[in-house]
């Protein structure tokens, strides 16, 4: 009796999730965004041009980007509580014997998402990885909002940044805050038989939450994340991708894919190939 109660239980289950993956597909296009970023040229530099890993993340690294012809870029940062600062950094802060946290410093000292803004903002867009997102509590999120809307404000940015988290209900008190935002998701690789089922559960946590786009790895060539099935399942959701192999062909076909947005090309490699771009010839 109890294994036939937990099997009708599995099939309603079952059903539910069906039925709710086909109402959010059915619906998806109601959800589009048309401010979202849609340059034909897409691809974007990954923590600036540098030559070395002490430029990443700089204002040097940076502007070199973009003096280079990319149009956005991806930046690190993390917000600290007690100094009420977004620091710029990849690597995480180690706390001194004070209890104060230590930055990595460029140039001898920290480098705020407010002096970039400053310094290189003009025009140029952003993607900014939130790398201490999750270890905030409500409170502290909305104190850090109230800190960006500031900086943004001042700088006149905040419809040319993207705010990364993989935490939904975090993220989404940016966006009601009226900043765009970015899910950062893991799916399987394409050819794993669970893939799509986790991929129609990120789909429904994007839907049902207030949400601008969802990022992920793309994957290897040979096993990409980011593959034929993955792109029929998100082909109406804004996407990023990252970490994306330097192969030229490969590029060129995924700028072709309307739902694609931005690209991140290599893995820990400095890359300038922001010149490829789609048909379209857009600007």
């Amino acid at each position: 009796m109890i294994k036939k109660v937990l099997f009708l239980i599995f099939l309603l289950l079952v059903l539910i999730y069906n039925l709710v993956v086909i109402y959010i597909d059915k619906n998806m296009s109601n959800k589009q965004d048309p401010s979202i970023y849609n340059s034909s040229f897409k691809i974007w530099a990954s923590r600036g041009l540098y030559n070395n890993k002490a430029e990443q993340n700089s204002i040097t690294s940076i502007s070199r980007a973009f003096n280079k012809g990319a149009l956005g870029v991806e930046v690190d940062f993390s917000y600290d509580v007690e100094m009420n600062l977004f620091i710029v950094s990849h690597d995480h802060p180690i706390k001194g014997k004070d209890g104060k946290f230590i930055y990595t410093k460029k140039n001898g000292k920290l480098l705020t998402l407010e002096e970039v803004f400053k310094q290189t903002g003009k025009n140029h867009y952003f993607w900014l990885d939130y790398k201490n997102l999750g270890q905030l509590n409500n409170i502290q999120t909305l104190q850090s909002i109230k800190r960006l809307e500031k900086i943004t404000k001042l700088n006149s940015v905040k419809n040319r940044i993207y705010i990364e988290g993989s935490n939904p209900i975090k993220i989404s008190l940016y966006s009601e805050a009226g900043f765009k935002t970015i899910l950062a998701i893991d799916p399987l690789p394409d050819n794993n038989i669970f893939s799509q089922i986790l991929i129609n559960f990120y789909k429904i946590i994007y839907y049902y939450n207030n949400i601008s786009v969802l990022a992920m790895r793309y994957g290897y060539i040979d096993n990409p994340r980011y593959g034929t099935n993955t792109h029929k399942n998100l082909k109406d959701i804004p996407v990023f991708l990252f970490h994306i192999p330097n192969n030229k062909n490969l590029l060129l076909n995924l700028v072709q894919e309307e739902n694609v947005k931005v690209m991140l090309v290599g893995k820990d490699k400095s890359i300038n190939r922001y010149s490829i771009k789609d048909n379209r010839g857009n600007r």
